[in-house]
């Protein structure tokens, strides 16, 4: 038997009980030693080319000669779906014998919905294919005419997509990262860098190919089953089926303006939270005059020298503003920055780029390292909330990430605007949480853990007292499903909000028993999770590749 280096450390995971595979893997350990496959675990290529690892939390068989490795977390068996059929042999081979169910993509997914331990997995990832159309239709977004549509093949990820607008002279709305793949993406809602002019990524959306829960394929539209049409488009993931192609809408080459930024001052210290809740301040009027942004902000860094700590930095992102509308619309949080009411000395720096093009641009932007254990909790903070008084946005947005890693990050992400909340939407609505419409920016945090105790005190931190801290803000908004939290108990609201009693009734209809089954996704309270480790808050039970028997209730 051959060993394929690319996937071998995979390979040790799913046949480690077969003593023979072990002694040729000690046997030819210098042909893929530890080190490379570190090295390895974190690009995303590896992980989305990989039927059974993630980008996120995957602690089954980690690449580390300390670390345990076993087949316990996988799925027991994955199908390399390459067409319609694959998937539907999948479907309903689940569907006749009740094994739990999961699909991938890429698996870059902080809920966990991608894993599944001891399920069936269908991969998406070789359901490949870009067909753009130019259009004759005089359908506009926001004033802007569409240029035509994208069919886009469910494995496809936007790195590619991006490259094919690219070079076919169109701006397409996608994701962030270039690793994203479009399914998960695109039915949990879909935020990206160009939302503020043309909305959300379900939006975009003219028709989905699926495979329903009963085998069947079927294009879904506005004109054939609207209300699966409605409940795909930002209705979550692998809830009602699973997506084998989606259509969108493109739009002409666009220009504008980006500017790279950072501050750096005391750690954790009142001039650091005072910057935070300044910087907050101005991002309402950032919106409204069309600006995007990504923003990461950190507390405590692990720069040894403690008087530069404390970190803000990003992008902001300015569409079809030149470089001169860009620094003027900037300059009063500038100058408000770097005033005179800080007790600590603040370092700053701005980096402008002009581009021709959206998509040749956002194609220059560095491999996200992925690899990690954590998770995000979400919360969308509306105009309301950040016109809030200084001291009242600074104490809690304090209280939502204290100092006490280096892995507490507070992101906040400049991705609504005017596009997101005037989206002229096909078939007139879509399920997208409702409060998205209204929202400025995308709150959550971030943490890192290394075991399980690390795991569940920061868990319990950031469910508990995190994102109640951002939610205090704005208690009547709610949260973006494909970065939130899965052990949320209030997820059906927070999560899904009015849209809930007609996207489960949709379920049931569709996925009468259960054939897609995850969490945080619409339905998964109709089935209990037992039997999970008793090291776990039974919330974890069932998220990701924690284990526990799934049963109807």
């Amino acid at each position: 038997m051959q060993i394929d280096c690319q996937h071998h450390w995979l390979a040790l995971c799913v046949r480690l009980a077969e003593p023979e595979y072990l002694s040729q893997w000690a046997a030819n350990s210098r042909i893929c030693p530890r080190s490379t496959l570190k090295t390895r675990w974190t690009d995303y290529r590896y992980h989305s080319g990989n039927p059974f690892t993630t980008d996120y939390n995957d602690d089954t068989c980690l690449p580390d000669a300390s670390a345990p490795c076993s087949s316990a977390g996988y799925p027991a068996y994955a199908i390399e779906a390459t067409n319609a059929a694959d998937v539907q042999a999948g479907v309903r081979f689940a569907a006749k014998t009740g094994v739990r169910l999961i699909v991938k993509g890429t698996g870059h997914d902080y809920p966990g919905r991608s894993k599944g331990p001891g399920s069936l997995e269908i991969w998406t990832h070789r359901l490949t294919g870009l067909t753009f159309s130019a259009s004759t239709s005089k359908r506009a977004t926001n004033g802007i005419q569409s240029t035509g549509t994208l069919k886009i093949a469910a494995g496809m990820q936007w790195g590619d997509i991006y490259k094919y607008a690219s070079q076919n002279k169109f701006t397409v709305v996608g994701g962030a990262n270039l690793d994203v793949g479009v399914g998960g993406w695109i039915l949990g809602g879909g935020h990206g860098p160009v939302s503020s002019v043309y909305g959300m990524g379900a939006d975009q959306v003219l028709e989905l190919e699926v495979v329903t829960a009963d085998g069947e394929y079927r294009k879904v539209n506005e004109g054939s089953y609207p209300d699966l049409f409605w409940a795909l488009r930002g209705g979550g993931g692998s809830t009602y089926a699973v997506m084998l192609s989606v259509t969108v809408k493109t739009y002409p080459s666009i220009p504008g303006t980006s500017m790279s930024f950072s501050y750096s001052t005391a750690a954790a210290s009142d001039t650091y939270w005072s910057l935070t809740a300044r910087f907050h301040s101005y991002l309402p009027t950032l919106s409204e005059a069309g600006a995007m942004g990504y923003f990461y902000f950190t507390p405590k860094t692990s720069n040894p020298d403690p008087s530069i700590g404390g970190t803000v930095g990003g992008i902001f992102i300015f569409p079809q503003k030149t470089r001169q509308q860009a620094s003027q619309l900037l300059s009063p949080l500038q100058r408000d920055l770097n005033g005179s009411w800080a007790v600590d000395s603040i370092r700053s720096s701005f980096t402008p780029r002009d581009f021709d093009d959206f998509s040749t641009f956002w194609l220059t932007n560095p491999d996200e390292q992925v690899g990690f254990d954590g998770r995000l909790g979400s919360w969308l903070l509306d105009n309301a909330a950040l016109n809030s008084s200084l001291s009242t946005l600074q104490t809690q947005l304090k209280k939502s990430t204290p100092p006490t890693s280096t892995y507490n990050i507070l992101i906040s992400h400049l991705v609504s605007g005017s596009g997101v909340q005037n989206a002229q939407i096909p078939g007139g609505s879509n399920a997208v949480l409702p409060v998205w419409r209204k929202a400025c920016v995308h709150a959550g945090r971030i943490w890192s853990p290394l075991s399980v105790t690390e795991k569940a005190a920061a868990t319990t931190e950031l469910r508990d007292s995190g994102v109640p801290a951002l939610k205090q803000l704005a208690p009547r908004m709610g949260a973006y499903l494909s970065e939130s939290d899965p052990s949320n108990p209030n997820w059906q609201q927070e999560y899904y909000g009015s849209n809930y009693p007609r996207l489960l009734a949709i379920k049931k209809q569709w996925d009468p028993n259960g054939v897609f089954w995850c969490k945080p996704c619409v339905g998964n309270e109709l089935w209990d999770v037992v039997d999970g480790p008793s090291n776990e808050n039974k919330l974890e039970w069932g998220v990701g590749q924690t284990p526990g028997r799934i049963c109807r209730k």
